[in-house]
C-alpha cells in the first residue's frame, strides 16, 4: 500500500526522473533504494536492493504513475515532465525505446539515446543558490541522455562526461535507474563509482568515490566556439514546442544517419578550419583498432568529440545539394576505394534500413544512391522503385533526347560513344521508377540485350576518374527534364506498334508525291516500305533502328528478313543523313505520316481501335 511521504519537492525544470529521487531521498536522509520501495517504482527481489529499470525514465506505466504520484504529491503532468516522453514525438530514438518497451520486450541499446545520465553540467548541479538547491543540489536533466546535447546553453560550456576524480564515465553499465541505490548519505551529485573498478556490490559510502561532480574544475573553462553556440541553439529550439514535431524528428533522424556516415568516414568531413576536433579525432582513431566492438554509429559521450561530429553532420545537411554533399561519404564508393572495413558500412546501411521512414523525404532522395541494397524487398530480394518521382517508367523514351544528351552527358563522350549514352541512361531512368535490375529495365524498354553491360563501364570509368556521383548527378538532371517535360507514355507506343507495318496504300501516296527519281541505290518499292515502317516507328516511339519490331511480311519469309535487317539501317541512314536528294525528298513526307500516326496512337486505347483510326 503506497501512501504519502512525509515531504516531497516541487521538481527543477527540465529535471530527470533519477535525479529527482536521489534529491528528495537526500533531503528525507535516505537510500535512494527507500524510496524507490516507498514511490512504487522498484522491482522487487527477496533479501536484495531493489531493482529499478532506467526504461521507467522512458514512460511511468499508468499503476506506477499513481504510486508516484500519491506518494510524491505531484500531478500527472510534473511527474511526466521528469520522463523522456514529452520529447518522443521530436526525438525518434525515444519512440522506438518506447514502441519496445510497451510491448514487453527487452530494450535494445539505442545508439542515439544514453540508457542513464551520461553527462552533466557541474554549474546546472551546483544549484542556482536557493535554500532547497543549495543544500540538494541542482538538477539533472532529462536532455541530458540525448546525444545531440553536448553543451549547457545557459552557462556556455561543454557538458562533462568524466568524475573530475577518478576519470570514470557516469553511464552505470548495470541498467540501474540510480547506480547503487542502497547507500546513503550521498549528494545527488557525488560521484557513485566504486574505488576498486568493477566492484558491483559495493555497500558503504567509504567505498565509492564520493567526489562532488558540482565542483568547477581547476583551470578555465573551455569556451565554446560560436559555431557550436548556434548549433546548440538550433537543437535546443527543435526540441522545444516552437518547431513542428514532424519538421524535429526528421531533422533528428537525418542528422542521426549522416552523423554515422561522418563517424565512418572521418576525417573526410571534418569541420571548417577554426573547430577543434582533436578529441573527435582521438575517439574516432580509437573506433579503428578491430579490436573495438562499439557500434560504428554510436556517438561517443565525450561532449567535445561529438560536438566536432554533429557540426560535420549538420553542415552537410544545410547544403543545397545534398545528394553532392553525401558523395564523398557515400558507402558504395568506400566500399570499393577507401580501405574503409566493410562490416562498418553495412552497420550503417541496418540502421538506416530501420530509420529511412522517419527521415525527411530530401534526405531519402539523396539517399537513394548512398546505399545500393537499401530499397529492396527483402534480404536478396528486387530493388524498390524510387519514391519521390514525377515520372513512371512508361514515360522514359527508349533511346535519350540528343538534346538531353549533349546538354548533360558531354563528360562522359570521351569513353562512351553517344548511342550507348543514351541507351543506357534510359534504362537507368526506367530503373528507377520501375525498380527491380538494369535488365529489366531493359526489357520493359525493349531493348534486345541482356542489359548486364548497360551501366557498369560508365560507373566504373567514373570512379576510376574521382568523380563517382557524376553519372548520378547527369541522371539528376535528366530526370528533372523528364519531368518538367510533357509525360508521354512511350511503353503505349511500342505495345500497339509491335506488329504494325506501314500499309502498302500509304506508302504509294508517299510515293507518288516524290518528284525526283530514286538512285541507282534505290531499292524495291517493298523493301522501301518496310525500311520505312523502320525509319516512322523511331519516330513515333523515340526508339533505336536496331530494336524496331520486324514486319510480319519479313517473318514469314527469310529472303525479305535479311533484305530488311539491312535496308533499315542503310535507308534509314540516307534519311537521317538528309543529304541523297531522293531520300531528302521523301522525310519530310516520312515525318508527317510519323506526326499523324504519333496522333493516332495516343488516342487509341487498342491496335484494333488505332486500325480503324487509320482506316479513316
Amino acid at each position: 500500500m503506497i501512501t504519502p511521504l512525509p515531504r516531497s519537492l516541487d521538481p527543477l525544470p527540465g529535471e530527470l526522473l533519477a535525479g529527482f529521487v536521489m534529491r528528495l531521498a537526500h533531503r528525507l536522509d535516505v537510500a535512494p533504494d527507500i524510496l524507490l520501495r516507498r514511490t512504487g517504482l522498484a522491482d522487487y527481489q527477496p533479501n536484495s536492493q531493489a531493482i529499478t529499470r532506467t526504461t521507467l525514465s522512458l514512460e511511468l506505466p499508468a499503476p506506477r504513475m499513481n504510486n508516484f504520484q500519491t506518494a510524491t504529491r505531484l500531478t500527472a503532468a510534473e511527474a511526466t515532465a521528469l520522463t523522456l516522453l514529452p520529447l518522443a514525438p521530436r526525438y525518434p530514438p525515444i519512440a522506438h525505446s518506447l514502441d519496445v518497451v510497451r510491448a514487453g520486450k527487452r530494450i535494445p541499446a539505442l545508439d542515439w539515446l544514453f540508457p542513464s545520465a551520461a553527462r552533466y553540467c557541474p554549474d546546472c548541479l551546483a544549484g542556482d543558490g536557493t535554500p532547497l538547491q543549495t543544500d540538494h543540489g541542482g538538477p539533472w536533466k532529462t536532455d541530458w541522455r540525448l546525444p545531440v546535447v553536448f553543451a549547457c546553453p545557459h552557462h556556455q560550456r561543454f557538458l562533462e562526461h568524466l568524475c573530475p576524480e577518478c576519470q570514470r564515465p557516469l553511464t552505470d553499465r548495470f541498467g540501474q535507474l540510480i547506480a547503487r541505490p542502497t547507500i546513503a548519505g550521498l549528494h545527488p551529485a557525488q560521484c557513485r563509482a566504486p574505488l576498486a573498478h568493477g566492484s558491483r556490490r559495493t555497500q558503504r559510502t567509504a567505498h565509492l568515490c564520493g567526489a562532488r561532480l558540482d565542483q568547477q574544475l581547476p583551470g578555465p573553462a573551455e569556451p565554446l566556439l560560436e559555431e557550436l553556440t548556434a548549433l546548440q541553439k538550433k537543437i535546443t529550439t527543435m526540441l522545444g514546442p516552437d518547431t513542428p514535431a514532424a519538421t524535429a524528428s526528421e531533422y533528428f533522424t537525418d542528422l542521426q544517419m549522416v552523423s554515422g556516415l561522418v563517424m565512418i568516414t572521418w576525417p573526410r568531413a571534418r569541420p571548417a578550419p577554426g573547430v577543434d576536433t582533436r578529441r573527435t579525432d582521438q575517439v574516432l582513431a580509437a573506433r579503428r583498432d578491430p579490436s573495438h566492438s562499439i557500434h560504428v554509429s554510436t556517438p561517443p559521450q565525450d561532449a567535445r568529440a561529438c560536438a566536432g561530429i554533429l557540426l560535420a553532420a549538420d553542415a552537410i545537411l544545410s547544403t543545397a545539394d545534398l545528394r553532392t554533399a553525401l558523395a564523398p561519404l557515400a558507402p558504395v564508393e568506400n566500399r570499393t576505394r577507401s580501405g574503409i572495413a566493410p562490416k562498418r558500412h553495412r552497420s550503417w546501411d541496418t540502421a538506416f534500413r530501420r530509420y529511412q521512414d522517419d527521415c525527411s523525404q530530401r534526405f531519402q532522395d539523396a539517399a537513394e544512391y548512398l546505399v545500393s541494397t537499401h530499397r529492396r524487398s527483402g534480404r536478396g530480394g528486387s530493388r524498390l522503385p524510387q519514391r519521390g518521382l514525377d515520372y513512371g517508367p512508361q514515360h522514359v523514351p527508349a533511346f535519350l533526347p540528343l538534346e538531353w544528351a549533349e546538354r548533360h552527358l558531354g563528360a562522359f563522350t570521351a569513353a562512351f560513344s553517344t548511342p550507348v549514352l543514351r541507351r543506357t541512361t534510359s534504362a537507368f531512368l526506367v530503373r528507377r521508377a520501375l525498380g527491380k535490375t538494369i535488365v529489366d529495365a531493359a526489357e520493359f524498354l525493349g531493348l534486345g540485350i541482356d542489359g548486364k553491360g548497360l551501366g557498369g563501364p560508365i560507373t566504373r570509368w567514373a570512379r576510376r576518374q574521382g568523380t563517382p556521383e557524376a553519372y548520378e548527378q547527369a541522371l539528376d538532371a535528366i530526370a528533372a527534364d523528364l519531368a518538367s517535360s510533357p509525360l508521354t507514355d512511350y511503353r503505349h507506343r511500342r505495345t500497339l506498334l509491335a506488329d504494325w507495318a506501314l500499309p502498302p496504300n500509304a506508302w504509294l501516296q508517299i510515293a507518288d508525291q516524290l518528284k525526283r527519281q530514286p538512285s541507282p541505290r534505290y531499292v524495291s518499292d517493298d523493301r522501301a516500305r518496310l525500311a520505312a515502317t523502320a525509319y516512322i516507328w523511331t519516330q513515333v516511339t523515340h526508339g533505336e533502328t536496331q530494336f524496331a519490331p520486324q514486319p510480319a511480311e519479313a517473318r514469314n519469309d527469310p529472303e525479305l528478313d535479311a533484305a530488311w535487317s539491312q535496308d533499315r539501317f542503310t535507308i534509314g541512314h540516307w534519311i537521317r543523313q538528309n543529304k541523297v536528294p531522293f531520300y531528302q525528298q521523301m522525310k519530310p513526307l516520312l515525318d508527317s505520316y510519323a506526326a499523324q500516326l504519333t496522333r493516332a496512337v495516343d488516342a487509341a486505347r487498342s491496335t484494333r481501335q488505332l486500325g480503324r483510326s487509320l482506316a479513316n
